[in-house]
């Protein structure tokens, strides 16, 4: 795999980092913003259907708004590739012991949130996306599956795919499996980049079992050592200055990627 693509808009929802400007700021120097969830607006979604979602659409959705609105395009045209670790925890968790305690009070509306493509669907119906919206997971892996995915896509189809990243933090014994303390969701619409524009370049690369990634602030350091997901920090940083690079992205399983800027 030896990919070109351009990224052309991103979008980011975290504790402290609500958009792309705040990463912008800690990036020259600023602190992180209040430690609260992701602020991001969402104006594809009802204010029923935003009462009613779950932490992990919102915050998927927001960053998801950000990047099409940042490339100038309508999200209800590219199709798009959702990536998620764990999916939403918090709603595993209840599932798990209200099933166990007390299943006749199981919430018909939780449960029609706990599967994985919760996300994916609600973007599908939210953008009127009538082209493929698939939702993904690969563990810890999950950012770099989710991105040799979506590439492949763009170099298959020639034509911008939306990308979305995200994971939420674990409740009640998932804490042993997903010991993440700041849920985390960013994307990116990636294009076809032709030879004269700027563009980062993916390579697949075998047994590449530990990330490799020039340094960031101690604060986003932090963060992406905390949650798989906010790995994405790093490419999210190269497309803000186009010199945070090269990039390794480690996988446990299957190969990694190295990412740099096209030459």
């Amino acid at each position: 795999m030896n990919t070109r693509l351009r990224i052309l808009g991103s979008g980011l929802s975290a504790p402290g980092l609500p958009d792309i400007d705040a990463l912008s700021a800690v990036l020259a120097g600023g602190e992180l913003g209040e430690d609260k969830p992701g602020s991001g607006s969402i104006s594809l979604l009802s204010p029923r259907e935003r009462r009613r979602c779950p932490e992990t659409v919102r915050l998927s959705m927001a960053a998801a708004e950000q990047a099409c609105s940042a490339a100038g395009i309508d999200p209800a045209q590219p199709d798009a590739v959702f990536t998620s670790g764990m999916g939403d925890l918090a709603i595993s968790d209840y599932m798990c012991r209200t099933l166990a305690e007390t299943p006749e009070l199981l919430s018909p509306m939780r449960f029609h949130n706990s599967v994985h493509n919760a996300a994916a669907g609600y973007w599908s119906i939210g953008a009127g996306v009538r082209g493929d919206v698939t939702a993904l997971s690969g563990a810890s892996d999950s950012l770099v599956t989710g991105l040799i995915e979506a590439a492949s896509r763009v170099a298959a189809d020639r034509r911008p795919v939306l990308l979305v990243i995200y994971d939420t933090i674990a409740d009640g014994p998932m804490r042993a499996v997903w010991s993440a303390r700041h849920p985390f969701a960013c994307a990116f619409l990636l294009g076809v980049a032709d030879d004269d524009e700027a563009a980062i370049v993916l390579h697949a690369e075998e047994g590449l079992r530990q990330d490799d990634c020039p340094p960031l602030t101690a604060a986003l350091i932090e963060r992406t050592a905390d949650n798989p997901a906010a790995r994405a920090l790093h490419l999210l940083a190269l497309a803000l200055d186009g010199k945070h690079g090269p990039l390794r992205l480690a996988a446990r399983q299957g190969p990694g990627l190295r990412i740099e800027p096209a030459t």
